[in-house]
């Protein structure tokens, strides 16, 4: 039972996005340019406690501290692009960065942070699909790039095949795991369209991520073809950075928001670690609160138990990744709903995932109340066995050194 692009990134959201009434991006509507801002980690704290009681005043401000410490790293173009999307649809407990070697891109990306590497490699034109240029821009402003990797959670996505995701996202995801940050990175491979030398730089620039990342999810714009043919290309992109932003959400709001069922970072650190050879895995569906509040039918009656079981095992069996559920190792489940979200209801959420996972998987639960959601939301990430498109591009690899 494979889920279907309305369960992995929404009814309401698959509309908005295949309508034509969306602003382009990267550039907004209103023209302007969200500025820099400041990382309260780059300055000397001034917050103390008087060593027997911490007040509520020197805990609001620790916890403003902590939630610096989550970054969300936007490599090249479609990085930046992702990060844009993000940032408009808002997203709190994290910083958001966009790194790219093209001042222009550059300058339309909307973050908190942005930072364009490699100015004496490329004068800020780009690296024009080059890879090597991609990285030597990145190693030239290494100083640069550890001040924003000295966090606890790094996320970094890009877009495999062109020059700075493909050559810099690497270098990223190095510094950030020499400086001990858990490293999640969410990367998008090339259209079979575009030719086989474009091909093997994405794998090539894949392993390398791979081999920095604790947790990596490959997204392969190919399964778009043969899930919305007919869809724009832009759109296509759209959906792409919806499911990215849907999984990086749903991992920040547990850590950095005060929820019914809190996740710590130890928490998240203990699932998505990388543990021997494996990839990550996401999944997303969503409840219509209706659909299981009608007729009078109880949280606990069989027909509302089915439905909430159908739609977890839809979020198990993401169309994209073309991974066993079966095989995970590890996840977290996130669970939003309204103050009506029932423990029958979670209990179902929960007991599905477990009963469809590895027996010994490690599995942690979070539940957090939106009072004006009309949906119960359920976000699943974790670590799987390797990837199906890591493994190809390993084989590949080999085949071209033979």
């Amino acid at each position: 039972m494979y889920g279907s692009l309305e369960d992995l990134i929404g009814e309401d959201k698959l509309k908005e996005i295949t309508t034509d009434t969306i602003n382009g991006i990267p550039v907004l509507e209103n023209g302007q340019v969200v500025l820099k801002s400041k990382d309260p980690l780059d300055e000397e704290s001034n917050i103390e406690s008087d060593g027997f009681n911490d007040s509520d005043e020197y805990l609001s401000e620790f916890l403003q501290l902590l939630k610096t410490r989550t970054v969300i790293i936007g490599v090249g173009g479609a990085g930046n692009n992702a990060i844009t999307r993000l940032q408009e649809s808002g997203v709190t407990g994290a910083i958001t960065i966009a790194v790219n070697t093209d001042a222009q891109d550059l300058y339309y990306a909307n973050a908190d942070q942005k930072i364009l590497i490699g100015k004496e490699v490329t004068g800020g034109l780009g690296s024009g699909n080059n890879p090597r240029i991609g990285e030597k821009s990145a190693e030239s402003d290494l100083e640069r790039i550890r001040q924003i990797t000295r966090k606890n959670i790094v996320f970094i996505t890009c877009g495999m095949g062109g020059g700075t995701g493909t050559g810099a996202s690497p270098i990223i995801a190095r510094e950030a795991q020499k400086a001990g940050a858990l490293v999640v990175s969410f990367c998008t491979l090339p259209f079979k369209m575009e030719g086989a030398e474009k091909e093997t730089i994405a794998n090539e620039g894949l392993l390398r991520l791979a081999k920095y990342s604790d947790t990596i999810i490959p997204l392969p714009n190919e399964k778009l073809i043969k899930l919305v043919p007919n869809l724009t290309l832009m759109k296509g992109f759209k959906i792409m950075d919806e499911i990215l932003i849907g999984s990086v959400r749903g991992i920040v709001d547990l850590v950095s928001n005060c929820g019914l069922v809190n996740l710590d970072l130890a928490d998240v650190k203990n699932i998505l670690k990388r543990c021997n050879e494996t990839s990550g895995y996401i999944g997303k569906s969503e409840i219509n609160i209706d659909d299981i509040a009608k007729d009078g039918n109880t949280t606990s009656s069989p027909l509302i138990k089915e439905i909430i079981r159908e739609k977890t095992l839809k979020a198990l069996h993401n169309p994209i990744l073309e991974m066993d559920p079966s095989e995970i190792s590890s996840c977290l489940v996130s669970i939003t709903g309204n103050q009506y979200l029932s423990l029958n209801q979670v209990n179902e959420i929960v007991s599905t995932v477990s009963e469809n996972i590895q027996s010994n998987a490690k599995l942690k639960f979070g539940a957090m109340i939106d009072p004006n959601s009309e949906k119960i939301h359920i976000n699943i990430i974790g670590q799987g066995p390797i990837s199906p498109y890591v493994s190809n591009a390993e084989r590949k690899h080999k085949e071209m050194i033979f």
